[in-house]
């Protein structure tokens, strides 16, 4: 299985729509999961583009005021969806793989960067994680960082941290460590 979670920071540049297009192709990506997409519909002919014409079943979480919004798709040829939870920072698709019938959940999310949304977010991943039965792949953008030694500068809120670590051990998730890069907006 092969995908993407990336923050595009919208989705004007031709740049970033390239990128994915051939991204798609070339790696015959099985997902895509863009987060801070800023938009609240796309057109089909511009969500083809984005997969380098391959068929993909997508699906739009609005942005809420100027920030956030995600776009979530999966390759048709090789993945089912077999149904869609929208939560108020992320989408999950629960995806039956066609090649060996395995099922299991996708989640796309985009944390709340304003401090006073953030226990919204965190309750909104316990919501859409938590009670999920099929093994599960969580990506996209956080916005909250596990370890003081993520940030790049002396502005850390261990609060956040602190909640954020809770939640991911309560949920029984592993993270996938980055590799070749020590932050990951590099």
């Amino acid at each position: 299985m092969k995908g993407i979670f990336w923050n595009s920071r919208g989705l004007k540049d031709l740049p970033k729509r390239r990128f994915l297009a051939e991204a798609s192709l070339e790696h015959r990506l099985d997902f895509i999961a863009l987060s801070e997409t800023g938009r609240d519909n796309f057109a089909p002919q511009f969500l083809s583009s984005l997969a380098g014409g391959v068929d993909f079943d997508w699906h739009c979480l609005p942005p809420r005021g100027r920030s956030g919004g995600i776009l979530l798709g999966v390759r048709c040829d090789s993945l089912e969806v077999r149904s869609v939870v929208m939560g108020d920072f992320a989408v999950k698709f629960r995806v039956r793989s066609k090649v060996d019938g395995f099922n299991w959940a996708l989640v796309a999310v985009y944390g709340a960067a304003q401090p006073e949304l953030k226990p919204e977010f965190l309750a909104d991943l316990v919501w859409i994680c938590g009670s999920e039965q099929l093994p599960i792949l969580v990506g996209g953008d956080f916005n909250i960082i596990r370890r003081r030694e993520e940030k790049n500068n002396d502005n850390f809120d261990g609060r956040w941290s602190f909640m954020f670590n809770t939640i991911i051990e309560s949920l029984d998730l592993r993270e996938i460590e980055l590799s070749g890069r020590k932050f990951t907006w590099a």
